[in-house]
């Protein structure tokens, strides 16, 4: 990974991880949490990770249910 000058390997690894929950890619998914156990990251950092993502994925998604129901009230006034 030369062309990242200021993060480390561990950093990329996890950085993957919740990119890869974040996008919805299963095998990018599998790559980056085999890959970051390989090179020395622990569970934990593995499952925090996951939960990073998971808020990055919940995001967008809130913010439409939140504009559906808007839709919704629209409608019913």
């Amino acid at each position: 990974m030369e062309q990242f000058k200021h993060l480390d390997a561990k950093t990329i690894e996890l950085a993957g991880i919740a990119a890869s929950i974040a996008g919805g890619c299963g095998p990018c998914l599998d790559y980056h949490f085999k890959k970051a156990i390989e090179i020395g990251c622990n569970i934990e950092q593995a499952k925090e990770a996951v939960e990073l993502g998971k808020m990055i994925k919940q995001r967008p998604i809130k913010d439409l249910y939140e504009q559906a129901e808007k839709l919704i009230a629209q409608i019913q006034s």
